[in-house]
């Protein structure tokens, strides 16, 4: 196992702890532990940036220790505490709230709109303590650095867990096999043979996810992206605390509990089989840590990966395929279809915004309907065989369409309607002017040039569409009827 040569120096914590005068005083002895704990914590941050993760800085993160019963610490806050803490002791940062809080669990929150680290404390045990706190405050880091369209940080799809198939021996087996590859890779001690064996990892690792899904599989590199990098990033704090002369054994333990027994993952059924990519999530990024020449996790957050494509790239589990791909692209003409597929891009993209223009300029009545104060216009029904895509967020429904925005609007349409997502509107050309009826409140409206805001009850009954507005703004500019659904 890879172990930072870093050296924590020894920081002695001392804090004057008065006399308890209430029954949710500070438990002063804990809060001394969980204060030495923290302050390893801290002396992460001067080892460098990445010593953990390339950015993550958990010496900028504040933590919540939360005893249960009496009450919650808060350490490393910059600036006025937040309401409900009391200044503590002498330290810089701190703050006590005397407030039980029986149902909290570890996990990353916030506090006044900042990034915090929450943390139970059972017992204070400073080795362990690390390892949970740098967790959570992983996760914190997950958080603050996630970006839309992107992997890392984003978090797996927690209601998955509903329907995994734990009761499948088929991946139930190829998952303890995984794990006994990983437990075997990590011990090896010939750099070489570890590579076969991750080799043989990501080999069964993709077949058992062929079987499993495109859902399913997702879900478990990501939980092993949100979990298990988490618990990574812990262990490795732990790690460094083996070079500590006063938490060296303990530290050294805390690493083989952290990972856990990789060839037992299917056997431990006494809590949720998520807890599994706490092991393999670990262990796979141990595994980088040791065999890759290249900066993995650089890679792998550029790249949108996973921890098993990494893996995977290491140990040159796609370098046969790239080469297949390349023989066949030189053999079979790939450049030139290349420029065979701009062109039929280009001729159906011309294609499809001709059949939405068509649509458009037929005579009658242009219906548009505006999701501006709604942020939104949804799809409840739609003719898939009769959906066309005309460009970018943009959409032709040829025959058959209903939209529907929860209360605000419903509109079921049967003339051709070119739906901009991007824009939220929908338009169509729903008949002639004599052909459309349109109520407010029940009453007959009359389309001519002019606006109202805020009418209620609005229907339009035509032969290209039904639509009911609750509450909508109305314009009538030529042969153009304006419709803006409002919130309630």
């Amino acid at each position: 196992m890879p172990r930072s040569a870093c050296l924590l120096v020894a920081v002695c914590l001392s804090i004057t702890a008065p006399a308890p005068v209430a029954a949710q005083e500070p438990p002063w002895d804990a809060v001394v532990e969980v204060g030495r704990a923290h302050r390893q914590v801290v002396e992460l941050g001067p080892l460098g940036p990445d010593s953990i993760w390339p950015g993550f800085r958990p010496d900028t993160i504040p933590v919540l220790y939360v005893f249960p019963e009496q009450g919650t610490l808060l350490m490393g806050w910059r600036g006025a505490l937040p309401d409900g803490f009391e200044a503590i002791g002498e330290l810089d940062g701190a703050g006590w709230q005397p407030e039980a809080a029986r149902a909290a669990a570890s996990t990353g929150t916030l506090l006044e709109g900042r990034g915090t680290a929450q943390v139970v404390v059972h017992r204070p045990d400073v080795v362990r303590l690390v390892g949970l706190t740098v967790h959570e405050a992983f996760h914190v880091f997950q958080g603050g650095v996630r970006e839309d369209g992107k992997r890392f940080g984003q978090g797996e799809n927690a209601f998955l867990v509903t329907r995994y198939p734990v009761f499948d021996a088929e991946n139930e087996a190829a998952f303890a096999l995984e794990g006994r590859l990983l437990e075997a890779a990590l011990a090896e001690g010939s750099a070489g043979q570890a590579l076969t064996l991750a080799l043989q990892f990501v080999a069964v690792r993709e077949g058992r996810h062929r079987r499993l899904g495109a859902e399913l599989s997702e879900f478990e590199k990501m939980a092993e992206l949100n979990e298990g990098l988490a618990q990574y990033a812990g262990l490795r704090a732990v790690a460094i605390l083996t070079h500590h002369p006063r938490y060296e054994s303990g530290a050294a333990r805390e690493v083989e509990r952290m990972l856990g027994d990789l060839d037992a993952l299917i056997t431990d059924t006494s809590r949720s089989f998520r807890q599994r990519f706490y092991r393999t999530g670990p262990a796979q990024s141990l595994i980088l840590d040791r065999l890759a020449d290249f900066d993995w996790k650089e890679w792998l957050m550029q790249e949108n990966s996973t921890l098993q494509d990494a893996l995977a790239e290491v140990v040159g589990f796609w370098t046969r395929q790239r080469a297949w791909e390349l023989e066949a692209y030189m053999e079979h003409g790939g450049a030139e279809l290349g420029e065979l597929a701009e062109r039929s891009v280009d001729a159906h993209r011309q294609l499809r915004r001709a059949q939405a223009d068509s649509a458009l300029s037929r005579p009658g009545l242009r219906l548009v309907i505006s999701g501006e104060a709604l942020g939104y216009i949804g799809m409840c029904g739609i003719d898939p065989q009769n959906l066309l895509q005309v460009d970018a967020g943009v959409l032709l429904h040829t025959r058959w369409f209903v939209a529907c925005a929860s209360s605000a609007l419903h509109a079921e349409f049967t003339a051709p309607v070119v739906h901009d997502q991007l824009r939220g509107t929908l338009e169509a050309v729903v008949g002639s002017p004599s052909e459309v009826k349109v109520s407010v409140g029940g009453e007959p409206f009359e389309l001519a040039d002019g606006s109202i805001e805020g009418a209620a009850d609005v229907l339009v009954e035509a032969p290209g569409v039904t639509l009911h507005a609750p509450l909508a703004d109305i314009e009538v500019e030529g042969t153009v009827l304006t419709i803006r659904p409002l919130r309630g």
